[in-house]
């Protein structure tokens, strides 16, 4: 090389735009790794973000459908039967008379005899009884289903025994006898209708019971409705094992209720012997369905409740469930195996509570107010 490219290259690294130029042409390299390094992390952070609403959103269309299933079972064993018959506030007169004193009603003749479960708080009968009681404010906790005193007491539990098994004498009672000894409660005119209006309310509220159980039991099997909305908001996994970890906790949170049921041929109404629908009053007279072969082995729903094991659980569910799912982290630029040297995982906390503190607001005392949380 001669002088005078010597120079020449020694006067151009003297210059201010050579200072600048050689920097810029060293950091270059390190710019567009840290460009790489952003958009690698803006993935990893990406994931994360979209695998953790999978597991929010699946847990919680999971156990909303948990919830839902104990509020349709809270109002069947309450609330419906109760409002239907609310509607049965035909007047009895006394016996002797044709005079309406108001003071008993259809509702109170079956209502008396432990026909179904009253709301609070005045449990008593006539003009100021259980029909009359108001409404309960939205935000109340209690709302007081009993039966009436002294009135199916051992199925008023957590884990109620049936008392007219096969071997009992023991009738179930659906009209009171002693209203229907004093007041007119008439079997050819309003009797038996009225005695059929109240079998096919029950007949229909336990067909609404074994409608809701089969829908809860398909939809949360082996945590479907879980792993059908983890695969929907990620894709990144096949569907038959997105959510597996996290699917078999809830699993183990599938709960189960037993329906009540009274035999047909253990019902006894009783009602007021007249006389070819005339008005006479000849004392109570009562119908039992025992000889009525085509529906003697038959049950009438009546309510349905927890069984112990899934009392248990809905206590564990009361204080939260944690929920961990690992998942699959996506290629990077660098060839490096991130899931397998971090083990990336999501959780979360799902809860599912009533107001009360043994979280049971099914039976006895039904309540329909069970809510879904989810937490960090």
């Amino acid at each position: 090389m001669s002088m005078q490219s010597t120079n020449m290259i020694w006067r151009t690294l003297q210059s201010r735009r050579a200072q600048i130029l050689l920097p810029a042409v060293m950091l270059a390299p390190i710019f567009m790794l840290l460009i790489y390094l952003l958009f690698e992390t803006s993935k990893l952070s990406m994931s994360k973000v979209r695998e953790q609403f999978a597991l929010d959103n699946g847990a919680y269309s999971q156990m909303s459908t948990t919830s839902g299933y104990l509020n349709a079972v809270a109002q069947v064993n309450g609330p419906l039967p109760f409002r239907v018959m609310q509607t049965m506030s035909q007047p009895l007169y006394p016996k002797g008379t044709s005079e309406d004193t108001n003071e008993y009603t259809v509702f109170d003749i079956f209502y008396k005899a432990g026909a179904f479960p009253s709301i609070g708080a005045n449990y008593s009968l006539g003009p100021n009884g259980a029909i009359r009681n108001p409404r309960p404010a939205p935000e109340s906790n209690d709302w007081g289903f009993r039966y009436y005193a002294g009135k199916r007491d051992s199925w008023a539990k957590e884990d109620p025994k049936d008392v007219y098994d096969d071997d009992e004498e023991e009738m179930y009672f659906v009209t009171d006898e002693n209203i229907a000894d004093n007041y007119f409660f008439g079997a050819t005119t309003i009797g038996l209708e009225y005695i059929r209006q109240y079998a096919t309310i029950y007949i229909r509220t336990g067909s609404i019971y074994a409608s809701q159980t089969y829908v809860y039991e398909d939809t949360v099997k082996d945590s479907r409705m879980f792993r059908q909305s983890y695969w929907l908001n990620t894709r990144s996994c096949r569907k038959s094992e997105c959510g597996r970890q996290a699917a078999e906790t809830l699993d183990r949170y599938i709960l189960k209720t037993d329906p009540f049921d009274v035999q047909y041929k253990k019902l006894r109404f009783y009602v007021t012997a007249d006389f070819s629908g005339s008005n006479r009053h000849s004392g109570a007279y009562g119908i039992d369905f025992k000889d009525q072969s085509s529906i003697a082995e038959e049950k009438l729903f009546q309510f349905a409740y927890l069984d112990s094991s899934s009392r248990s659980k809905l206590r564990r569910l009361a204080r939260g469930v944690t929920l961990k799912q690992k998942y699959k982290l996506p290629a990077n630029r660098f060839n490096i195996d991130v899931t397998q040297r971090y083990q990336p995982y999501v959780r979360n906390s799902i809860t599912v509570s009533c107001p009360r503190s043994s979280n049971n607001c099914v039976w006895p005392n039904p309540l329909p107010k069970y809510s879904v949380k989810v937490g960090p």
